[in-house]
């Protein structure tokens, strides 16, 4: 099955397509719709305004639909497992699975230095 990537609706498109996004944070979300071959919705992108990582041009956030996976907790150890937020601050992660008063959903963040691990091995 070849991936998908949805986008919810036309204000999220219109965020999406508004500023730059962050160079590793658009190769995580392609790596993410090639290991899961569900369709990766996007419901926010770029919040104008927000003065957190939804807000920073680079654009360094995005929130996708988590029920599209049978399991998105699952899903984001899987990210966080493959992927690096800051060596600095371990505690921060790529991949959080919340509500953050609008539904559950998958937030994905990068930070300058975010990496890839390989067999546990950051590249």
């Amino acid at each position: 099955m070849n991936p998908m990537i949805c986008i919810k609706d036309k204000s999220v498109l219109n965020s999406l397509l508004l500023v730059e996004y962050d160079e590793t944070l658009v190769e995580i979300i392609s790596w993410l719709a090639g290991e899961y071959p569900e369709a990766v919705v996007f419901t926010c992108g770029y919040r104008h305004g927000d003065k957190g990582v939804h807000g920073t041009i680079p654009c360094r956030a995005v929130d996708i639909r988590s029920w599209t996976f049978k399991r998105p907790d699952r899903v984001c150890n899987y990210v966080n497992f493959e992927w690096e937020y800051d060596s600095d601050r371990p505690e921060m992660k790529v991949a959080i699975y919340h509500d953050a008063g609008s539904g559950f959903h998958i937030h994905l963040q990068s930070h300058p230095n975010t990496r890839r691990i390989k067999d546990g091995l950051v590249i």
